[in-house]
Parts: structure tokens; C-alpha cells; sequence
């Protein structure tokens, strides 16, 4: 067993308290460090540069001093290796091979030797969670907060923050809707794969009850919508009931095997469509969006309406007038149609030409509104 023969500086307290400490470069290298030394197999530096960058060590450069934060992995390196030597002494870990190929193994006789350090940035990573999650409260439904966190101190002390207006992250969607209180309930229905009796009223539609297997919850634009499978009246995956439109509170059904999602269901009805509503028949392809103002071209670009959005034409002179131009591969449906004419006369549909056809007869009705006086 071979002494360290290289020299390193005894470490800092300060190194100390902020070794994997700081979400940086060096603190995660440090970490990867340890685990390297924890795991008592033979590594090098380029096995903790290949850890930090989710690859094998053979797709690094033939060096590993090529890598950026190369220089953060170095003093990462020093401050765990010494770390270890103070804890447990200098036998604990063998080095061996040239200064270029250098390796180390941990053979000390403490599994943990740094505990202490680990179990202090865990402490630290708990109380900023804490922190966040009572600032965060800003964005969750009151229902939430009063169901999970019910005779708890968290919950005083959130009230008594937004009481002295010292609340710092808010959102702007109201929160107080009919059934909210309805979400931690149904969230529950969710985990525990609960078959579920709901009555249900469509604004247009009679009242029905609906043998219903929750699945998911989606907020959209303010409003909450439970999906899910259908066994009666009609089975259907897939099914979108808006909270607000529950008559009562859903009731479980116990003689009903449950039914779960096809894997990724959820993932792909999603993946299409802005919003929450498909509807069979509905348009489905590429759409092109023109910009006609700098404003709005950047709003887009900034904000965009759906993950396939991508700019084809950069906003400048195009020779019939100054625009911008985008593609979007989506669903004609109900939310998109609103988000694209929530921006007025600052965008326009250029194809294709049915869904353009859509746009113009839904603007030519609003038009009719305001052309006829009361």
C-alpha cells in the first residue's frame, strides 16, 4: 500500500463547510469524487470528468486537462482527497501510475468517512426546499395547502407571511374556483387507483353519471381538468372532465377492478395539442403563423404556443411587406384558435388554407358583432 506522493495542502474550513456544498462546478465535481472513492474501484480524473458529463471516460478527449472545468476538477480532487486523508489517515487511499495516468482507490476502513459534510449540504439543500416551498405557496390552490398541510407549522407560517404581505412569488390565474376543493381529494383517487362515480353536467348537456378511472390532473389557463377512462356509459380513454362542471362530490366505487393508463398515454394525447381539448376530426399538420409587428414576433419567440413551434422566416423585409414567420405542427383546437386571435391584428394564419377558412369566418362573426348597434 502506497502513501500519497504527491503533496496537497491540509484543507480549509472553509473547504470544509462548502465542499459539495453550492450546485457549481466544483462542488459537483466533488461529489462525483467521493462517490468514485465510496465505490473502493481504481479511477482517474477523467472518470470523474466522464461522471459529471453523463458519458464513459473513452468518448473524453485523449485529455482529460482538454475537458472545460478541468482546473475545478483539480481542486474538486484536492479538497476530497485530503479530506479523506484527515479523516482517516494517510494509508486510506493508493495512488498509483505516472502524473498523466494517475490513478486512486479508497481503501480505508470507514465506508463514510465525509457523513458529516454530506449530511450538512443535505440539511442546507432541505431548509432552501423548506424556504421555496413556503414562498412558492403563491402558485397552489388554497385546497392544497389546507389538505397537505393540516396542523402543521409550515401552513402558520405561510398565512402569517402573506398576512404581512411578505409573500414573494405569486401567480396571476385566480385560484378560487367551483370545486377546487375537489384537487388534493382527486389527486388522492389518482395514487391510490381509485374507481370513481362522478356526476357530471356538461354546460350545454343533461346531466350524467360516469364509472370513471382518474388518471391525470392538468391546469390550463386558470382551470383545472381531470382525465381519465370512462367504463360507462361508453368506454373511453382519455376523457376530459372540467372540475367546475362536477355536480357533486365524486363518490367511490369499490366492486370495479381499476383501470390504468396505457404507458405514455398521457404524453402523447398532450404532445399535439395547445391546451386541453382534442376532438376527433379536428385539423392536425403544419401551420404557418405570420408576424406582422416586431412585438409580437418576439412575444412568440419568446413565449412559444407549442414545443414544435420554430422560426422559418426571420421578421424583416420580405419584399410584400415586413414580417416574421413561424411553423407550428398542432391541433386546430379550441385553446390554440384563442391564443393565436389573443394577439389581434399582430398575427395571421397563412396556411393552410382550411384553417385559414377557420380563422376568417370565427374573426367575420366577431366582426358582425360590433357592426350591428344595439
Amino acid at each position: 500500500m502506497k502513501k500519497r506522493d504527491y503533496n496537497i495542502p491540509k484543507i480549509s474550513n472553509m473547504a470544509k463547510d462548502y465542499l459539495f456544498d453550492g450546485g457549481n462546478a466544483r462542488s459537483q465535481f466533488a461529489t462525483h469524487t467521493y462517490k468514485r472513492f465510496m465505490s473502493r474501484e481504481w479511477f482517474t480524473y477523467a472518470d470523474v470528468m466522464a461522471d459529471r458529463m453523463l458519458i464513459s471516460a473513452d468518448m473524453l478527449p485523449n485529455l482529460v486537462s482538454y475537458c472545460e472545468d478541468y482546473g475545478e476538477l483539480r481542486k474538486a480532487f484536492r479538497d476530497v482527497f485530503n479530506a479523506i486523508i484527515n479523516e482517516v489517515g494517510e494509508g486510506s487511499i493508493e495512488v498509483q501510475g505516472s502524473v498523466k495516468n494517475r490513478k486512486f482507490r479508497y481503501v480505508g476502513e470507514n465506508n463514510n468517512p465525509l457523513a458529516a459534510m454530506i449530511n450538512a449540504r443535505v440539511i442546507k439543500d432541505l431548509k432552501k426546499y423548506w424556504e421555496f416551498c413556503q414562498d412558492s405557496a403563491g402558485f397552489l390552490p388554497e385546497t392544497w395547502l389546507e389538505y397537505y398541510l393540516a396542523d402543521c407549522q409550515d401552513l402558520i407560517s405561510i398565512k402569517t407571511k402573506k398576512k404581512r404581505g411578505k409573500q414573494v412569488i405569486n401567480s396571476s390565474v385566480d385560484r378560487h374556483q367551483t370545486n377546487i376543493e375537489y384537487l388534493p381529494m382527486l389527486y388522492e383517487y389518482i395514487k391510490n387507483r381509485q374507481v370513481l362515480s362522478i356526476d357530471y353536467k356538461p354546460y350545454d348537456e343533461e346531466k350524467v353519471t360516469l364509472i370513471f378511472h382518474p388518471h391525470y390532473l392538468k391546469e390550463y389557463n386558470g382551470r383545472w381538468h381531470l382525465f381519465g377512462y370512462v367504463e360507462e356509459p361508453e368506454p373511453k380513454e382519455g376523457v376530459d372532465l372540467a372540475l367546475d362542471r362536477i355536480v357533486s362530490k365524486p363518490r367511490e366505487v369499490y366492486d370495479k377492478e381499476f383501470i390504468c393508463a396505457p404507458d405514455r398515454f398521457y404524453e402523447a394525447f398532450f404532445e399535439k395539442i395547445v391546451g386541453v381539448s382534442h376532438r376527433e376530426g379536428n385539423y392536425f399538420g403544419e401551420i404557418r403563423v405570420r408576424a406582422h409587428s416586431f412585438y409580437i414576433f418576439k412575444l412568440m419567440e419568446t413565449k412559444e404556443l407549442h414545443k414544435s413551434q420554430e422560426t422559418v422566416l426571420p421578421f424583416e423585409e420580405h419584399g410584400d411587406g415586413v414580417y416574421g414567420e413561424f411553423s407550428i405542427d398542432v391541433e386546430v383546437n379550441n385553446e390554440f384558435i384563442g391564443r393565436i386571435l389573443q394577439m389581434g391584428d399582430g398575427l395571421e394564419i397563412v396556411a393552410p388554407i382550411e384553417v385559414r377558412d377557420i380563422f376568417r369566418e370565427r374573426i367575420e362573426k366577431m366582426a358582425d358583432f360590433y357592426k350591428n348597434g344595439h
